[in-house]
């Protein structure tokens, strides 16, 4: 064994620029190779930690499935649907071809009150609100609710 060593040294040695080239090489080869697992390969949540606290704020099918009734018991809409993705509460709203923009945004917002004030300040609220229209000339107008502030932003498309 001491002759390996003793070998090894010597041709350490004898080649000190081609030791310190490859020596270099492995270190970038390692480097890159821990790079390449950690973004590439790393985790399977497709979130990351952006949903990390959520368990804490959980919105369940029955909670949703109480917003979708109380929404559907206003007489000017037609249908609803209020579904989650990620940190993301969407509520589609289909009103009848009575209704004003104005009436349609003042419905959605009593949507909000639907969910507790820890909901609110957890998750983004986006809304999609149109008209059933024979002649599609209804309205189509989005809304959104950021976690951070109390308001409906409006945007008409």
């Amino acid at each position: 064994m001491k002759k390996f060593f003793n070998w090894l040294k010597g041709l350490i040695m004898r080649h000190k620029l081609l030791t310190l080239i490859c020596l270099m090489a492995f270190v970038v080869i390692v480097v890159m190779l821990y790079i390449f697992f950690s973004l590439f390969i790393g985790g399977n949540d497709k979130y990351g930690d952006r949903l990390k606290g959520i368990e804490k704020v959980k919105i369940t099918v029955e909670d949703r499935n109480k917003v979708k009734e109380f929404i559907e018991k206003k007489e000017e809409v037609s249908k609803a649907v209020v579904r989650i993705q990620g940190k993301i509460i969407y509520v589609d709203i289909v009103f009848k071809d009575s209704v004003s923009v104005a009436r349609a945004k003042e419905i959605a917002a009593t949507v909000l009150d639907q969910f507790d004030k820890d909901e609110k300040a957890f998750y983004d609220i986006g809304f999609n609100l149109t008209q059933d229209k024979e002649d599609n000339k209804g309205f189509n107008v989005t809304g959104n609710k950021n976690a951070k502030l109390d308001s409906i932003s409006w945007i008409k498309s």
